[in-house]
């Protein structure tokens, strides 16, 4: 890589100057345009446009060298629109002496022989006929006065294409300039010692994702999945005769996917949690395919490292196999945006939806790794909604059993791409933790955890029950321990029992076991209100009941977890709630669990 302050004479020493063919198009604005003029008139200060990343291309024999635009390709674009301007604003004699400077620095000779001039900046695949247009000078009058320039600040909107615009707005400026003060311009703009950009050159080897990072660049930024694309599309173009095929296969299988619409630009840039990382819909779709297709290694590879492994797996496809690679995208990107779930507070929930069972679970235990597997599930078995249903509850049940267990997650990458080679492993993966670890574990369960399986425990009720009409909930509840956490001021009277319903007399083992009650899933439950503060400690009467104004758990108490096994029974004259209580409830409710999973 080399940086070096240049002025726009540096396009004289470049062949062909290529934006990527399936690059975004061209957005500035007159906001833009306005800015552009105001600074380069600006004699007091030496005007800084920034940097323009270009990699060089191997050079083939016979062949005009290349250089791609991996980033600046807006002001690029904007400055060599704005000579063109500047020589069409000239008189005629003025023109002649500018022709061979125009010449150098906006076209190019196949061969120095050559008669014929071709257009230097070879634009994207959305802007190239506008831009052919305007540096070819092929706009009549009568076109360019129907051209209409957008500006927000007098809420003009337009449909013509940018780069039309631009060129128009420049020809309006430029006709309120005198003679001297346009060639000024031109002259400036030529001048070699009027540096007024940064020329960051990579070569073949050079990652440009990760040096773009790092650069602190205007305009928009250039993500993994941009490189991506014109990886994948500029592969296409070099293996492919007819470039209309190509540009088919791109608006079938790139285009009509992810940019055909606002709503699809919406989706796909939309960042979603990803355990402590939030990344966009399309990172985490094509990092899903990556690991599916085994040339990302999570345990050996980051985020960081993608488009370059896309890059390098692209370059090893012939013909026939990265038009299949290509398709294969576009059938995951479908699937995902159908299948792949995410929620809000207003999302509702029912056990019968097992595909949003299970992201539901993942979603809430932070859980991203297993992504490529699901995506691949929903690919093999689109078509075999029983079996689909199988494969999820088994990985369903395989999460929520070491869960529950505390079993550590660091390993999900090795098995998830266990699961992707042979997913009939998840058979037996699911129930490698033994129903005694299970029940043992609900003895000392977290907050989170505990939330999640009530939750669910309440819907699988609902499911069960032919009598219950309301099937769907949200999950916006809050959790509730019935004996308190600070239980020593109100509960020190109450008898303490061990799992075998006596009465312990040491005090030691009494404390002990009473924290080991009170963490347990059974002194733990589901209240549609949080309680006041000052009566989440009271006695176990005072916290059903509540005291004053302030309610207690029989107003919050519309979840059957919480009426049927607590305010029902008090109701009928259990009043008291200690270890007998908890231990009896945590046996019930490790028995609905495993019903579950």
């Amino acid at each position: 890589m080399k940086a070096e302050a240049m002025s726009l004479t540096f396009l004289g020493n470049e062949g062909v100057v290529k934006i990527p063919f399936f690059q975004r198009g061209y957005v500035w604005d007159k906001r833009n345009w306005d800015d552009l003029i105001e600074d380069l008139y600006d004699k007091t200060k030496n005007p800084f446009l920034g940097s323009l990343i270009l990699k060089q291309l191997e050079k083939q024999t016979g062949k005009t060298k290349e250089v791609l635009v991996i980033d600046g390709q807006q002001r690029l674009t904007t400055l060599s629109i704005l000579l063109k301007a500047l020589y069409d604003s000239f008189a005629d004699d003025v023109k002649q002496n500018c022709k061979s400077s125009i010449s150098s620095y906006l076209y190019y000779k196949k061969q120095q022989t050559d008669k014929e001039l071709h257009i230097k900046i070879n634009h994207s695949q959305l802007d190239s006929q506008y831009y052919d247009k305007v540096i070819n000078s092929k706009i009549s009058q009568e076109e360019l006065d129907k051209i209409v320039v957008a500006d927000d600040s007098n809420k003009i909107t337009s449909r013509d294409n940018k780069i039309l615009q631009c060129y128009k707005f420049f020809i309006e400026q430029l006709k309120l300039k005198k003679a001297d003060e346009k060639e000024w311009l031109f002259n400036s703009l030529l001048d070699t010692e009027n540096k007024i950009l940064v020329i960051i050159d990579l070569s073949e080897s050079d990652d440009e994702q990760a040096i773009f990072d790092t650069i602190n660049s205007a305009g928009v930024r250039l993500s993994g999945a941009d490189i991506i694309k014109n990886a994948l599309f500029q592969r296409a173009l070099d293996l492919m005769e007819k470039q209309d095929d190509v540009l088919k296969l791109y608006k079938d299988n790139w285009d009509s996917i992810f940019s055909c619409d606002d709503d699809s630009k919406l989706f796909w840039d939309t960042p979603r949690s990803t355990g402590r990382l939030m990344r966009d819909n399309i990172e985490i779709l094509l990092h899903s395919i990556a690991v599916i297709k085994n040339f990302f290694d999570p345990d050996k590879h980051t985020l960081s490292d993608l488009s370059k492994l896309y890059k390098d797996y692209i370059s090893s496809l012939d013909k026939t196999s990265l038009v299949h690679f290509i398709n294969e995208i576009s059938d995951y990107a479908k699937l995902y945006r159908e299948n792949i779930m995410s929620f809000d507070r207003s999302s509702l929930f029912s056990y019968e939806n097992n595909h949003q069972r299970l992201f539901h679970i993942l979603d809430v235990c932070e859980i991203s790794t297993f992504h490529p597997f699901i995506l691949l599930l929903f690919y093999k078995f689109k078509d075999n909604e029983e079996e689909l249903n199988k494969k999820f509850l088994l990985l369903e049940k395989y999460i929520i059993r070491r869960m529950i267990t505390k079993k550590e997650t660091k390993s999900y990458n090795k098995t998830c791409k266990d699961f992707i080679k042979d997913y009939s492993l998840i058979d037996t993966k699911a129930i490698e933790i033994d129903n005694i670890d299970v029940l043992s574990s609900l003895e000392n369960i977290t907050n989170k955890n505990a939330s999640l399986l009530l939750f669910w425990i309440e819907l699988y009720r609902r499911h069960i029950d032919t009598k219950q009409s309301i099937k769907e909930l949200k999950y916006n509840y809050s959790l509730e321990h019935i004996m308190p956490q600070k239980w020593e001021e109100y509960w020190s009277a109450i008898t303490v029992y061990d799992n075998n319903s006596q009465a312990i007399q040491n005090k030691e083992q009494a404390k002990s076991t009473r924290l080991k009650a009170i963490y347990s899933i059974g002194n733990m439950t589901l209240l549609n209100s949080r309680l006041n503060t000052s009566l989440r400690n009271y006695q176990f009467n005072k916290k059903i009941e509540g005291e004053g104004k302030k309610k207690g758990i029989r107003n919050y108490s519309e979840l059957s977890i919480t009426k049927d096994d607590i305010v029902t029974p008090y109701e009928k004259g259990n009043i008291t709630w200690d270890e007998r209580n908890i231990f009896k409830r945590t046996k019930d409710l490790g028995k609905e669990i495993l019903n579950i999973w």
